[in-house]
């Protein structure tokens, strides 16, 4: 994400940063060759003595990810050709301050990202388990193409610390915490400020839907997010599908 006034590096830097693991010029040359995609939708990754680990997927597309940022190589057949994506968020720029919260495939951690003095909220999951890299994948494909749409929490980058073995997502930090939270302090919410705070979701929904084919799978007031704004965004896209079939799009 480019952020105003930040020192960002640009597309062409990063990609030398994250150089791609996926082409071997060595024995053919120069003539590159891309390693498969695997027959189905499941992920394949690779990780360089540099640090630098490649996400494969078949449907989601290719992404590299080392402790300066993340890129996005190119997009998988299922997913709309929207280019290369470069985002700086890098370890280093990160001052984490303790976790918000965990689940069963992540912890959650409050953070500053220091060029801009923004807080952010640094979601950690383990790469070597294959579910949890579903995840990852799942999450970034999500909100990568969406990353500041109503409704949706703002993707702002990820990056990978070879040391712990955990690649850190970076999100758009949401300071009034879950809606089930505020159900459980509030006891209940009027149903006009449901109705302001939820309109977001919706549209939310519907951009998933309409334009992105996907479904979220877990939506509940636990994975929805709120500010002290009172604005509410979508969270948690770890198991996210496509929908199976255009019957499944009908209103």
């Amino acid at each position: 994400r480019a952020y105003e006034g930040a020192p960002m590096a640009g597309l062409e830097e990063l990609k030398k940063k994250l150089q791609p693991l996926l082409f071997d010029d060595s024995d053919k040359g120069g003539v590159s060759t891309r390693v498969p995609f695997p027959e189905d939708t499941c992920d394949s990754y690779v990780v360089s003595d540099g640090g630098t680990i490649n996400l494969l997927s078949r449907s989601f597309g290719e992404y590299n990810i080392n402790e300066h940022g993340f890129h996005k190589r190119s997009t998988g057949p299922e997913e709309p050709d929207t280019g290369e994506k470069a985002y700086r968020c890098a370890s280093e720029d990160m001052h984490i301050f303790g976790p918000i919260g965990s689940g069963a495939s992540s912890v959650v951690q409050r953070a500053i990202f220091i060029p801009v003095h923004r807080i952010l909220a640094l979601k950690k999951i383990n790469i070597f388990e294959k579910e949890k890299r579903q995840q990852i994948l799942n999450e970034m494909r999500t909100l990568c193409e969406a990353s500041c749409y109503p409704g949706l929490v703002e993707f702002q980058g990820a990056f990978y610390m070879p040391d712990s073995g955990q690649i850190s997502i970076a999100l758009e930090y949401m300071d009034g915490g879950s809606l089930a939270d505020v159900i459980r302090v509030k006891k209940s919410i009027s149903e006009p400020v449901l109705a302001h705070m939820l309109l977001k979701v919706l549209l939310g929904l519907k951009y998933l839907h309409e334009v992105r084919h996907l479904v979220h799978r877990d939506l509940k007031p636990a994975n929805i997010l709120v500010n002290l704004k009172g604005e509410a965004k979508i969270t948690d896209f770890g198991v996210s599908a496509g929908l199976d079939n255009t019957m499944a799009m009908e209103p």
